[in-house]
């Protein structure tokens, strides 16, 4: 083997150990995002008053919900995690927040629920060790990393772990409904990975048009609609069989649909499994 080769595999071997140890790097400061996002996610030091947490309205025993029909802070009802990774729009009524780092900050800043953002609440989480830590291994090259931008970043990336639920196999009674949930059109709002369209319509559910609801884990996350006016998927169905209840300003394709008792069962036995 010539001086050439010999150097050449050197420099290869040095530049295969750099890329190694920046690709480690990158995965221990993923992960140490993470691990701060949850230990941001159970603290109640995030709340401007110091007495929520993120999983006090979002319980991973009540499909990442609260079980309420209305959160008693801000009188809607409070949505599920689940789908949140890859949705594209956020909230009830908020088609311009774009992103989850930006959707994580807004109850953050809401007084009815968690804020408002203040610095007495930063100056909070920097007097926690457990937190500070999380904080400065999360973000090591910041002198100051406990900030607003970074707490949505590790949120972010905590919720992004949030696995789906089990989808149980459709017996033939929900395979039926399958077949119905496409013939009807729900598949017009409901579709992709989150089953959601991700617009903003109007059922005839409140006065204004809210986000179309992801589907996933619907046996778990009741009551529905985004002001928990229905308290079981039998509830949900009779709405959309009644057209919306022949609300004027409801989305056109709110409309009527003629079906059966065995139908209705169907189409609830389907919607369990998702």
């Amino acid at each position: 083997m010539n001086q050439r080769m010999v150097l050449t595999l050197l420099v290869l071997l040095f530049l295969s150990a750099c890329g190694s140890d920046s690709a480690q790097r990158e995965q221990d400061a993923a992960e140490a995002l993470r691990q701060l996002g949850w230990q941001l996610m159970v603290s109640r030091q995030l709340a401007f008053d110091g007495t929520l947490a993120c999983l006090d309205c979002h319980d991973p025993a009540t499909g990442w919900t609260d079980g309420r029909a209305v959160a008693t802070a801000d009188g809607l009802n409070t949505p599920t995690l689940w789908g949140l990774r890859e949705r594209t729009t956020f909230g009830w009524f908020t088609p311009e927040v774009a992103s989850l780092e930006a959707f994580v900050l807004l109850p953050l800043a809401n007084p009815r629920e968690m804020g408002p953002r203040d610095p007495a609440t930063l100056a909070r989480l920097r007097a926690d060790p457990a937190l500070a830590a999380g904080y400065a291994a999360a973000f090591p090259a910041d002198p100051d990393p406990v900030t607003w931008e970074h707490t949505a970043l590790a949120l972010a990336a905590a919720i992004r772990t949030i696995p789906d639920p089990p989808r149980p196999l459709l017996t033939p009674l929900a395979q039926q409904g399958q077949q119905l949930f496409a013939e009807v059109g729900c598949m017009g709002c409901h579709h992709g990975p989150t089953l959601s369209s991700e617009a903003y319509i109007h059922t005839g559910v409140g006065a204004l048009p809210a986000r179309v609801p992801s589907l996933i884990g619907l046996a778990q996350t009741a009551p529905y609609f985004h002001d928990g006016s229905a308290a079981s998927l039998l509830d949900v169905v009779r709405f959309y069989a009644e057209g919306g209840r022949g609300a004027p300003d409801a989305t056109r394709a709110i409309q009527p649909i003629l079906l059966s008792d065995e139908d209705v069962e169907a189409l609830v036995a389907f919607l369990l499994c998702l």
